[in-house]
């Protein structure tokens, strides 16, 4: 099973962009991928890890996936979905040869909330945040929906019995930050850290990261 090639969310990001892409994803002896090592590439995806750190704070008690390898991660993930409630970043799931890893999965007996965290900014005054004047679905967030389409669709198979309710959590651009960028670019005590560790908690709870249900636009959609 170690061995197994999937079709991971990355692979299915890549394949509805061009088809072409999946074919030569993982092929790095026999073809260069000249993104990987684009600077500006790897800002933004920076940008995003920090996203997605400051998402894990709203869910105290979340317990992180660690295990390195597919099956170790499945097995981790299984281990810990037998419990009645239970939150889990990056919980690995898959479905024949479907795998993903949601960055937030939250377990309450047979509901689960599955929350996917993008650095993309979110107005919630902006009514055609999902669709254009003309009523259709934007193309900037279309990849998401379709991101988060794949991931449910993984595990509605893998945890059946289950009601499955997707999100997008996105940065509110509405909200002002009650920190700065400090935290990236100096050293700072352990009291420091924590003072604003607590800042940083309490600029969650004025709702800075909105979690935007997008099960209605992808319904439209379809």
């Amino acid at each position: 099973m170690s061995n197994r090639v999937y079709l991971t969310k990355s692979r299915f990001k890549l394949a509805t962009e061009c088809p072409t892409k999946l074919y030569y994803t993982g092929k790095s002896k026999e073809y260069a991928d000249t993104k990987k090592d684009d600077e500006f590439l790897q800002s933004l995806a920076e940008g995003g890890f920090q996203v997605g750190e400051l998402a894990k704070l709203m869910y105290p008690g979340g317990i992180e996936i660690e295990a390195q390898g597919h099956a170790a991660q499945l097995e981790a993930t299984q281990a810990l979905l037998v419990r009645q409630e239970v939150t889990l970043f990056e919980p690995a799931l898959s479905h024949e040869r479907l795998f993903v890893r949601v960055d937030i999965l939250e377990k309450k007996g047979n509901a689960v909330r599955l929350i996917e965290v993008k650095s993309k900014s979110y107005d919630p005054n902006d009514e055609q945040f999902f669709r254009g004047k003309k009523g259709q679905i934007n193309s900037d967030i279309r990849p998401y929906l379709m991101d988060v389409a794949f991931q449910t669709y993984v595990v509605l198979q893998a945890m059946p019995g289950h009601r499955v309710t997707p999100y997008l959590m996105l940065p509110d651009k509405s909200k002002a930050a009650t920190v700065d960028a400090r935290l990236q670019f100096e050293e700072i005590s352990n009291e420091e850290r924590q003072a604003w560790e607590q800042a940083l908690l309490k600029y969650c709870e004025l709702d800075t990261l909105a979690m935007v249900m997008v099960v209605e636009g992808w319904r439209a959609w379809t």
